[in-house]
């Protein structure tokens, strides 16, 4: 439905009341009942916000006054950056895509980057860019993507390893349909290498209806020359993950299990789950090497709106060595989740989008042990003077009145 104008947006005005007190719009699927609930750019709706929503709906829905009416929103083009202009794009090699066939798994091949010297990175966005056959902008409402994933990562000449899941010592994302942008904190870099090609790599691609050419267009925003941030990233992607699923018919509530021990102290980036089409939700709590144990995040899946949850600086977790991570994962198989298309067959793991897939891939920030108490000391010392700011707040307050 359209939200552009008032006179699209009444009718709906119960049906909006109903799912924005479900917390269903805007897309936004961290659980706020429990875990960490501070990110960076969520666009959910505050209490306040939503009771103001259901106190409009429950009034009739009535127009305001028109001289308050903002100007109507102007959406990107496609064309525009969020990260703001890039300082390298890179283009992948194009893919014929026919109008109905099976879906595709495959590697596009690399491009050379052109890069003379050794550079930081300080941000990331990937864009599908869809084609007709005569090379122009495709235009329409079919499908919004025909690129369901892709391993991006830095190579060098002669050092490509066909499916390998992590970048040594180079930068590695794995590029999921409609994914936001990847920021890294201040004091955080991935490093490309001089002489990198970006390999465009375990690609699965499908039919929109319509005979296409796809790529994928990586912008890229830099450090500046000479800045040395507190952090390298090492670029392991996945965390935690398990091929052995077993989804049967018709089933709602099915739960799967996958764990991974911390080798070192890190700091948790980011929250990213990954399931397919039957997914429902993904967990992740953590056992301390003290034994005690804390749930971080939970969240909704929704295959149409896959999102890289990035913590704000001060949130992301600090885990210790020998850390579990218990990650658990929700599956829906039945005629009540609309992505299934066929609730009738037994599901386990598979590359399409009709079978399912359990990886918990974060963005994770190995550290030292020295590192490690660096930053537990620096986060203490922070919590102490937010906590001390607040007494004095309390106390002014009081001697005021």
């Amino acid at each position: 439905m359209s939200l552009m104008t008032f006179e699209d947006v009444r009718p709906w005005a119960r049906m909006i009341k109903q799912r924005t007190g479900r917390r269903e719009m805007p897309p936004w699927f961290i659980d706020k009942t429990l875990g960490i609930q501070r990110f960076k750019d969520d666009p959910s709706l505050s209490d306040e916000e939503i009771a103001m929503v259901a106190k409009w709906a429950d009034s009739g829905a009535p127009a305001g006054n028109p001289a308050d009416m903002p100007p109507l929103r102007k959406f990107p083009d496609g064309t525009t950056w969020t990260i703001g202009t890039p300082d390298l794009i890179i283009s992948s090699p194009l893919a014929t895509i026919k109008a109905m066939a099976p879906d595709r798994y495959f590697s596009l091949g690399s491009t050379p980057m052109g890069l003379t010297e050794d550079r930081l990175i300080k941000a990331v966005e990937i864009k599908e860019v869809r084609l007709t056959m005569d090379s122009t902008p495709l235009k329409g409402a079919l499908n919004l993507f025909s690129v369901h994933h892709s391993g991006v990562r830095t190579v060098l000449p002669g050092e490509y390893t066909p499916g390998a899941i992590r970048a040594e010592g180079g930068f590695h994302i794995v590029y999921e349909l409609g994914q936001n942008a990847l920021i890294y904190p201040d004091d955080v870099a991935a490093r490309i290498r001089a002489g990198s090609e970006l390999m465009f790599d375990n690609n699965h691609m499908h039919s929109i209806g319509t005979d296409i050419q796809v790529r994928l267009d990586v912008g890229f925003k830099f450090y500046p020359k000479g800045y040395t941030p507190k952090y390298i990233l090492d670029d392991r992607t996945i965390i935690a993950s398990t091929q052995d699923l077993d989804i049967p018919a018709g089933q709602s509530n099915i739960m799967k299990d996958a764990f991974y021990i911390m080798p070192q102290p890190g700091k948790l980036l980011s929250f990213e789950p990954h399931l397919h089409s039957s997914g429902k939700r993904m967990c992740v709590e953590v056992m301390y090497p003290d034994r005690t144990r804390e749930v971080l995040n939970c969240a909704n899946y929704n295959h149409n709106w896959v999102k890289n949850y990035i913590y704000e600086d001060d949130a992301q977790p600090l885990l210790p060595k020998g850390t579990l991570l218990h990650v658990i994962g929700y599956y829906d198989n039945s005629p009540s989740n609309p992505q299934v298309v066929d609730p009738r067959n037994w599901k386990g793991w598979g590359q399409r989008s009709i079978d399912d897939m359990f990886i918990f891939s974060p963005r994770m920030l190995y550290l030292t042990e020295e590192q490690f108490a660096e930053e537990v000391a620096a986060r203490e010392a922070k919590e102490r003077a937010a906590h001390e700011a607040r007494r004095l707040s309390a106390s002014s307050r009081t001697k005021s009145q």
